[in-house]
């Protein structure tokens, strides 16, 4: 498993996700800053209120995009020039192949979302945001967010795996990341058996009036049984159809 591992994050292309994540940072965080300006009189300044506004569009859009990116990409090379056949035929068992690509994929979110943190931390000191930074809150938002991803990060490797053209698995990808902007506002108990919610469910900051409704304990039991079946279905795709691929 090391060995793939190593193998998937010799493929990355890491310039192209770095770009990517730099973008966001960028986005979100001009956004949060000019936010806590501009609206300073319905939510006064502070860590929790900057917090608010850059986890609002990243959450909602870009964390869960790069989820389908991210996942085209890891299998893009297999894609081409018949890397399937060749990677296919060397003594490597596929579960391997599939378990190090998610292993990658959850690794490239986990990257996502300390850069989110450092672009956070670095945009609420030069803005000289007042109060106090509620550590313990944004290590529950951050972690939680990254852990809630994994039923979507699974359903998404799945459709790249099917899927040999880049183009179509991004169009696919910001299809189905658009509703998060209605669907986020439902009960977490009906959102979150839609993958692509269950990172703004769980990063978003709770005790607000603006606060998604969340029943922790149903919560996390739908992201069990969501994450097993497409665990369960990109794995058995991979078993059975990836010679064809």
């Amino acid at each position: 498993m090391k060995r793939l591992m190593s193998a998937e994050w010799m493929k990355v292309q890491r310039l192209v996700i770095l770009l990517l994540i730099g973008i966001d940072l960028a986005v979100v965080t001009v956004l949060g800053i000019n936010s806590l300006d501009n609206l300073a009189y319905f939510f006064p300044p502070s860590w929790d209120t900057l917090y608010h506004h850059m986890i609002e569009f990243h959450a909602l859009f870009f964390y869960p995009l790069y989820v389908g990116i991210f996942a085209s990409l890891l299998c893009r090379y297999e894609h081409i020039h018949g890397g399937w056949k060749q990677l296919l035929t060397l003594p490597i068992r596929r579960t391997g192949i599939y378990w190090s690509k998610l292993g990658m994929l959850m690794l490239l979110m986990g990257l996502t979302q300390l850069c989110f943190v450092l672009a956070y931390l670095l945009a609420g000191l030069g803005a000289g945001v007042p109060g106090q930074l509620d550590g313990r809150a944004l290590l529950v938002g951050i972690v939680g967010g990254w852990l809630s991803i994994l039923p979507f990060a699974a359903l998404q490797l799945w459709i790249s795996l099917r899927l040999s053209s880049f183009a179509s698995s991004l169009i696919l990808s910001v299809s189905l990341v658009i509703p998060n902007i209605v669907l986020t506002g439902l009960h977490a108990t009906i959102g979150a058996w839609f993958p692509f919610t269950a990172a703004y469910y769980v990063m978003f900051p709770r005790g607000t009036a603006l606060s998604p409704r969340l029943d922790v304990l149903p919560f996390i039991l739908i992201l069990a049984v969501t994450s097993f079946f497409y665990i369960w279905g990109g794995r058995r795709f991979l078993l059975n159809r990836a010679g064809r691929i």
